[in-house]
Protein backbone atom coordinates (compact mmCIF):
# COMPACT_ATOMS: atom_id res chain seq x y z
CA UNK A 1 0.00 0.00 0.00
CA UNK A 2 2.73 2.25 0.80
CA UNK A 3 4.06 2.09 -2.51
CA UNK A 4 0.56 2.79 -4.41
CA UNK A 5 0.29 5.82 -2.46
CA UNK A 6 2.38 8.23 -4.73
CA UNK A 7 0.38 6.59 -7.60
CA UNK A 8 -2.65 7.39 -6.07
CA UNK A 9 -1.88 10.96 -5.20
CA UNK A 10 -1.26 11.92 -8.53
CA UNK A 11 -3.96 10.00 -10.30
CA UNK A 12 -6.27 12.19 -7.56
CA UNK A 13 -4.79 15.38 -8.62
CA UNK A 14 -5.45 14.35 -12.08
CA UNK A 15 -8.99 13.34 -11.67
CA UNK A 16 -9.23 16.62 -9.88
CA UNK A 17 -7.71 18.79 -12.48
CA UNK A 18 -9.56 17.02 -15.06
CA UNK A 19 -13.04 17.19 -12.91
CA UNK A 20 -12.14 20.86 -12.12
CA UNK A 21 -11.93 21.59 -15.96
CA UNK A 22 -15.62 20.41 -16.45
CA UNK A 23 -16.70 22.02 -14.03
CA UNK A 24 -20.30 23.86 -14.61
CA UNK A 25 -19.26 26.74 -12.14
CA UNK A 26 -16.28 27.33 -13.50
CA UNK A 27 -17.67 27.90 -16.94
CA UNK A 28 -20.67 30.06 -15.74
CA UNK A 29 -17.74 32.64 -14.39
CA UNK A 30 -15.90 32.77 -17.02
CA UNK A 31 -19.68 33.32 -18.93
CA UNK A 32 -20.27 36.00 -16.44
CA UNK A 33 -17.13 37.41 -16.75
CA UNK A 34 -16.74 37.39 -20.46
CA UNK A 35 -20.65 38.95 -20.67
CA UNK A 36 -19.70 41.96 -18.18
CA UNK A 37 -16.41 42.39 -20.02
CA UNK A 38 -18.25 42.45 -23.92
CA UNK A 39 -21.09 45.28 -21.78
CA UNK A 40 -17.72 47.75 -21.34
CA UNK A 41 -16.31 46.92 -24.65
CA UNK A 42 -19.10 48.57 -25.82
CA UNK A 43 -20.47 44.88 -27.41
CA UNK A 44 -23.51 43.30 -27.31
CA UNK A 45 -23.67 40.07 -25.19
CA UNK A 46 -25.82 38.47 -28.66
CA UNK A 47 -22.53 38.85 -30.08
CA UNK A 48 -21.14 36.29 -28.70
CA UNK A 49 -21.58 32.38 -29.30
CA UNK A 50 -22.92 30.22 -26.65
CA UNK A 51 -19.43 28.97 -25.19
CA UNK A 52 -18.28 32.44 -23.60
CA UNK A 53 -14.68 31.58 -24.36
CA UNK A 54 -14.81 32.05 -28.13
CA UNK A 55 -16.64 35.12 -29.17
CA UNK A 56 -17.28 35.80 -32.47
CA UNK A 57 -17.31 38.99 -34.78
CA UNK A 58 -19.65 41.60 -34.28
CA UNK A 59 -22.22 42.00 -37.16
CA UNK A 60 -21.76 45.38 -37.14
CA UNK A 61 -19.07 47.17 -39.56
CA UNK A 62 -15.91 48.03 -38.12
CA UNK A 63 -15.98 51.96 -39.30
CA UNK A 64 -20.09 51.89 -37.21
CA UNK A 65 -18.10 50.24 -33.70
CA UNK A 66 -16.12 53.25 -31.44
CA UNK A 67 -13.49 50.53 -30.57
CA UNK A 68 -11.49 51.85 -26.88
CA UNK A 69 -7.97 52.85 -26.91
CA UNK A 70 -6.34 50.34 -24.89
CA UNK A 71 -6.71 46.39 -24.66
CA UNK A 72 -9.76 45.12 -22.10
CA UNK A 73 -8.16 45.35 -18.53
CA UNK A 74 -8.75 41.60 -17.61
CA UNK A 75 -7.25 42.25 -14.44
CA UNK A 76 -10.22 43.28 -12.74
CA UNK A 77 -12.10 40.06 -14.00
CA UNK A 78 -12.37 37.51 -11.20
CA UNK A 79 -10.88 34.69 -11.99
CA UNK A 80 -12.55 30.99 -12.24
CA UNK A 81 -12.20 28.70 -9.60
CA UNK A 82 -10.39 26.46 -12.10
CA UNK A 83 -7.38 28.23 -12.09
CA UNK A 84 -6.02 28.54 -8.57
CA UNK A 85 -7.27 24.88 -8.51
CA UNK A 86 -4.73 24.28 -11.21
CA UNK A 87 -1.90 26.60 -9.22
CA UNK A 88 -2.52 23.98 -6.59
CA UNK A 89 -1.69 20.89 -8.47
CA UNK A 90 1.00 22.02 -9.99
CA UNK A 91 2.54 22.93 -6.62
CA UNK A 92 2.18 19.66 -5.43
CA UNK A 93 2.89 17.92 -8.35
CA UNK A 94 6.55 20.10 -8.42
CA UNK A 95 6.50 19.03 -4.67
CA UNK A 96 5.65 15.43 -5.65
CA UNK A 97 8.61 15.61 -8.82
CA UNK A 98 11.35 16.76 -5.98
CA UNK A 99 10.13 13.59 -3.84
CA UNK A 100 10.14 11.17 -6.62
CA UNK A 101 13.47 12.51 -8.11
CA UNK A 102 15.18 11.99 -4.94
CA UNK A 103 13.22 8.61 -3.81
CA UNK A 104 15.02 7.10 -7.17
CA UNK A 105 18.11 9.02 -6.56
CA UNK A 106 18.28 7.48 -3.38
CA UNK A 107 17.84 3.69 -4.72
CA UNK A 108 20.51 4.14 -7.45
CA UNK A 109 18.75 5.65 -10.04
CA UNK A 110 20.20 8.61 -12.57
CA UNK A 111 18.61 11.67 -13.51
CA UNK A 112 17.68 11.01 -17.43
CA UNK A 113 17.18 15.20 -17.60
CA UNK A 114 20.31 16.44 -18.86
CA UNK A 115 19.56 20.17 -17.30
CA UNK A 116 18.81 18.52 -14.29
CA UNK A 117 21.75 16.51 -13.73
CA UNK A 118 24.15 18.91 -11.86
CA UNK A 119 21.00 20.05 -9.48
CA UNK A 120 19.55 16.70 -8.88
CA UNK A 121 22.60 15.62 -6.36
CA UNK A 122 21.71 18.41 -4.16
CA UNK A 123 18.62 18.05 -2.39
CA UNK A 124 18.51 21.61 -1.58
CA UNK A 125 19.52 22.93 -4.91
CA UNK A 126 16.94 20.26 -6.51
CA UNK A 127 13.67 21.39 -4.02
CA UNK A 128 15.22 25.35 -4.89
CA UNK A 129 14.68 24.48 -8.46
CA UNK A 130 11.16 23.17 -8.31
CA UNK A 131 9.49 26.14 -6.23
CA UNK A 132 11.57 28.34 -8.79
CA UNK A 133 10.05 26.37 -11.64
CA UNK A 134 6.29 26.42 -9.54
CA UNK A 135 6.55 30.00 -8.88
CA UNK A 136 7.81 30.75 -12.65
CA UNK A 137 5.12 28.76 -14.27
CA UNK A 138 2.46 30.13 -12.09
CA UNK A 139 3.60 33.97 -12.60
CA UNK A 140 3.59 33.49 -16.62
CA UNK A 141 0.29 32.02 -16.50
CA UNK A 142 -1.26 34.84 -14.32
CA UNK A 143 0.83 37.37 -16.85
CA UNK A 144 -0.91 35.55 -19.83
CA UNK A 145 -4.29 35.28 -17.94
CA UNK A 146 -4.58 38.82 -18.84
CA UNK A 147 -4.31 39.07 -22.49
CA UNK A 148 -5.71 35.33 -23.10
CA UNK A 149 -7.75 33.63 -20.19
CA UNK A 150 -8.20 30.65 -22.31
CA UNK A 151 -4.22 29.96 -23.06
CA UNK A 152 -3.66 30.36 -19.37
CA UNK A 153 -5.68 27.91 -18.63
CA UNK A 154 -4.61 25.87 -21.39
CA UNK A 155 -1.29 26.01 -20.39
CA UNK A 156 -1.32 25.01 -16.88
CA UNK A 157 -3.55 22.28 -17.88
CA UNK A 158 -0.33 21.16 -19.91
CA UNK A 159 2.18 21.97 -17.57
CA UNK A 160 -0.05 20.17 -14.57
CA UNK A 161 -0.19 16.94 -17.21
CA UNK A 162 3.53 16.72 -18.22
CA UNK A 163 4.47 17.01 -14.88
CA UNK A 164 2.01 14.15 -13.58
CA UNK A 165 3.40 11.59 -16.38
CA UNK A 166 7.08 12.91 -14.51
CA UNK A 167 6.48 12.09 -11.54
CA UNK A 168 4.31 8.77 -12.50
CA UNK A 169 7.53 7.45 -14.48
CA UNK A 170 10.28 8.75 -11.53
CA UNK A 171 7.75 6.47 -8.67
CA UNK A 172 8.32 3.44 -11.74
CA UNK A 173 11.64 3.89 -11.96
CA UNK A 174 11.70 4.15 -7.93
CA UNK A 175 9.56 0.90 -7.63
CA UNK A 176 11.56 -0.82 -9.70
CA UNK A 177 14.79 -0.66 -7.81
CA UNK A 178 13.77 -1.42 -4.68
Amino acid sequence: MVRMLPRLAVAALMVTSIATISAPDALAQVQQASTALSAEAGFAPAAFSRSALFPTAPAVSTSEVAFPATAPDFSRVRRPALLPALYAANVALQALDAHSTMTALDRGAREANPLMTGVAGNRGALLAVKVGAAAGTIYFAEKLWRRNRVAAIALMVAVNGVNAAIVAHNYKVASRLR
